[in-house]
């Protein structure tokens, strides 16, 4: 067992990290550079936290291994129990996807209330302690610089600097993460994939004017490049409340009103949206996040020091529309745990072996998300000699699984990342794919 660990960040990805590492340490101390935070409310210092979250089953499962019976917490604080094909109204690529009841059976529920949830796990792990506004200045090293073996802190209420000794320091501070600056004395390059998305996310929350029983869960208005570039996403939420989101990328501009927000509303391609804006009244502000590119900073390519590893947003910022990253966190915290019962010592090879597991877990919504951006003409990346195939194939699935519910229970479980993609190259896929091509010939 290590004697101590320290994580950098008490985010979604930082504390499920810390519950991993509670099993093999002695002690694990998460640095958070906010304030404490006790309430069932938008956390400071996290401009997303007043978007909608959607945890996948995967992630789902993930954090339900960590934490037993979270989700019947969540339940029992309101969160909402829906089927992922019977209770989500979804329009792509010009169709509405048939509903039908299927085997996806998953809670949702504020991001506020899901942190919630966490923390009064973590506040029950004797040996996990928080220290709250608390700044990490730099990760200390050995005379090679070739083992991470603690942090440089600043305490922010006092200004004091302390340093904190420990085997392992895992970086989960977020999208703001400072480890690329961090790194700088170990002298290694990490190579970066970025796709500039350019989007905003414009979130506000509404209360129906009447009581009435909608027939749908969540309400999906996918953006559809090039033919439809907007999104929109109506998702139910505890205490009665909806949450409505447009999106907008490469520098599309948000509205920032309330007649601003029902303009845009009629630029969805479907009028849905705005039918239902018209039954609610508001009950929040209108935010909005701006995400500037999707960024993967490949760790498991670099020598990265011992001592240190780097998981969530501070790894792989993925873009937020596909809802993949608090689920890719819980994975890969899974996937720490794992990796620490094997083995004890924090070598390099352990390093190696850790970022490249998740880097397994990364590629799968990485890919499905770049492929679907990069159709849009002016959003920038790097577009393979493979992608206009990928997007070909994946432009068959998207349409055929609003008709085929067996091509859609697939689409869905390789999208709540319980099946690799292999799992869309099935014969029964290939076959529908073909039947679909002929039909259309005969026409």
């Amino acid at each position: 067992m290590l004697k101590s660990a320290i994580v950098i960040g008490g985010s979604v990805a930082g504390k499920l990290a810390a519950k991993a590492l509670s099993r093999y340490c002695q002690k694990v101390i998460i640095l958070e550079a906010g304030p404490n935070w006790e309430e069932k409310t938008p956390r400071k210092r996290v401009p997303q936290t007043y978007h909608p979250h959607v945890l996948l089953k995967g992630g789902e499962e993930a954090i339900e291994e960590l934490f037993p019976c979270f989700l019947d917490n969540l339940i029992a604080d309101g969160g909402i129990i829906n089927n992922f094909t019977r209770d989500l109204k979804w329009h792509h690529f010009g169709f509405w996807k048939q509903r039908f009841t299927g085997e996806l059976v998953m809670v949702q529920q504020s991001r506020p209330l899901l942190e919630w949830h966490l923390l009064q796990r973590i506040n029950q792990v004797e040996n996990i302690e928080v220290k709250y506004e608390t700044r990490v200045e730099q990760l200390l090293a050995n005379e090679r610089y070739s083992k991470v073996t603690g942090v440089k802190v600043k305490y922010l209420q006092t200004q004091e600097e302390e340093s904190i000794a420990a085997d392992l320091v895992v970086d989960a501070s977020g999208f703001g993460s400072r480890n690329m600056e961090w790194l700088k004395p170990f002298r290694i390059h990490v190579k970066e994939e970025k796709v500039a998305i350019k989007l905003f996310y414009a979130t506000q929350y509404f209360r129906l004017q009447q009581e009435e029983e909608m027939d749908w869960c969540n309400l999906l208005i996918s953006p559809s490049f090039p033919e439809n570039p907007y999104g929109a996403f109506i998702q139910s939420v505890e205490g009665g409340r909806f949450s409505i989101t447009f999106s907008g990328y490469a520098n599309e501009q948000p509205p920032k009103t309330e007649k601003a927000f029902h303009a845009y509303a009629k630029k969805i391609p479907v009028p849905d949206v705005a039918q239902f804006l018209e039954k609610t009244q508001p009950i929040s502000e209108i935010n909005i996040h701006k995400i500037p590119y999707q960024v993967w900073r490949r760790f498991d390519l670099a020598n990265v020091p011992a001592g240190l590893l780097i998981v969530g947003d501070a790894h792989c910022r993925f873009d937020p529309v596909f809802g993949q990253g608090i689920s890719v966190a819980a994975m890969e915290a899974l996937a720490l745990q794992s990796c620490l019962a094997d083995q004890e010592n924090m070598d390099h090879k352990f390093n190696k072996a850790f970022h490249r597991r998740i880097a397994k877990l990364i590629s799968t919504p990485w890919d499905m998300a770049t492929t679907e951006v990069l159709r849009h003409p002016d959003i920038k990346g790097e577009r393979s000699i493979i992608l206009p195939f990928k997007q070909w194939y994946t432009r068959k699935i998207y349409d055929l699984s609003a008709i085929d519910p067996d091509i859609y229970l697939r689409l869905v479980k390789v999208m709540n990342l319980l099946q690799p993609p292999t799992h869309l190259f099935h014969p029964t896929v290939g076959n529908a794919i073909l039947k679909n091509k002929i039909a259309h010939k005969n026409k």
